[in-house]
């Protein structure tokens, strides 16, 4: 697998090396979709570079408002998400927490709480 994946990131190192030296790298490899998907699934299937490159996204206001967004619209992976802040008591009292600051949100929560006591849910 590593071989793999070396020989993929000599791929893309390749590509780009052939797209030219000068200039923007960085438009040369928006310019080219094909070019664009190498270097994206060499990032996507090297854990470390993948985990890099998360930091990156996560850094930026706007990149992580994305990240938020597709990751909360994939079903795998909200569900994913809420399964670990429900595995998380510190994490589960903040969302708590906050939802309680909006009145028509709090409602909501003690009504499924109400409900969840009548149910006799232990």
């Amino acid at each position: 697998m590593r071989i793999k994946t070396h020989l993929a990131a000599g791929l893309v190192l390749g590509a780009l090396l052939a797209a030219g030296c000068g200039g923007d790298l960085g438009a040369k490899m928006m310019a080219n979709p094909e070019v664009q998907n190498n270097i994206m699934g060499t990032i996507a299937g090297h854990s470390l570079t993948a985990s890099l490159m998360m930091d990156r996204l996560l850094a930026s206001d706007s990149a992580r408002a994305i990240v938020i967004d597709k990751s909360l619209a994939n079903g795998a992976t909200a569900q994913q998400l809420l399964l670990a802040v429900a595995k998380n008591p510190t994490m589960l009292d903040g969302v708590i927490n906050l939802a309680v600051q909006d009145p028509a949100t709090k409602d909501h929560v003690l009504t499924l709480f109400r409900g969840m006591q009548m149910a006799g849910v232990k």
